[in-house]
């Protein structure tokens, strides 16, 4: 995920620096008051998901903003991962106008990166962690388990099994940070209390993704103790993101529930 965000936010100063003038007095300000609708158009199109991402934060104007204030709508949605050019399509056009009215007349270069850089980040925080909650319920479901995300239970979980009571399994799905990654410990801890006291006869599990490099520096049993806290927790069992074939195992050995086959011909 960061990996992604860097670059935006590279390509971002990039361009900027290609189509806007930028003044140092005595730090970098770019200066937006001297641009034309052009100037802005020529920006977006240089890279339209970096640049439309950019000024759509920078301004705030998400989509439904944008839409409310200047009826056009999802110029973000739309035009973001367009492979062709947006010159002389009207929309575009018309996002392009308003930031010639809506950008600052001067503005640091350092703190409108830094700004963007933030407020994508809490933007894909929240979609990775929701893609890879999906991705993960839907590789249980793959494996048999009837897996599923318990917004109507008590503490919502992000992995319950079965379907129905009794459930068997209560789990909780992050996406870390390293910042964070105590808070979130601890947050496993609490949850795991709360789900044995809500369910009978549970287990629970947590899926935390903290990403290659931090477990290859801190080493995984270590990062494992430090979630259940020497195993003291009422965390039944911690499996990392690349760790689905021994969270499968570990069900397996619990001799978790798993949907009944179903006949032949009924497949036929």
């Amino acid at each position: 995920m960061y990996e992604d965000i860097d670059k935006l936010v590279r390509v971002a100063e990039q361009e900027l620096r290609r189509h806007f003038d930028i003044k140092e007095n005595p730090e970098e300000r770019i200066q937006f008051g001297e641009a034309t609708t052009e100037d802005f158009m020529n920006a977006i199109d240089s890279d339209h998901e970096a640049m439309i991402a950019f000024f759509q934060k920078i301004a705030g104007l998400p989509d439904r903003e944008f839409e409310r204030q200047y009826g056009v709508r999802g110029v973000g949605s739309r035009f973001r991962d367009r492979k062709t050019s947006l010159k002389g399509v009207e929309d575009a056009e018309r996002f392009a106008d308003a930031l010639v009215d809506l950008m600052p007349s001067s503005l640091s270069l350092e703190a409108a990166l830094y700004s963007f850089y933030k407020a994508w980040e809490g933007d894909q925080r929240r979609f990775y962690r929701m893609r890879y909650e999906t991705e993960f319920i839907e590789f249980l479901t793959e494996e048999g388990y009837d897996a599923w995300k318990g917004n109507s239970l008590p503490g919502e979980p992000d992995i319950v099994i079965p379907k129905s009571e009794p459930y068997e399994v209560i789990g909780e799905i992050r996406v870390i940070q390293q910042k964070d990654k105590q808070k979130r410990f601890k947050e496993f801890r609490t949850e795991a209390h709360e789900a044995h006291e809500n369910f009978d006869h549970i287990k629970f599990v947590v899926v935390a993704n903290l990403g290659r490099q931090y477990l290859a520096d801190h080493g995984r049993e270590t990062v494992r103790s430090e979630i259940t806290k020497s195993g003291t927790s009422e965390i039944d069992a911690v499996f990392f993101h690349d760790e689905r074939e021994e969270c499968t195992e570990q069900l397996e050995k619990w001799d978790v529930s798993k949907n009944p086959q179903q006949p032949l011909t009924e497949l036929e």
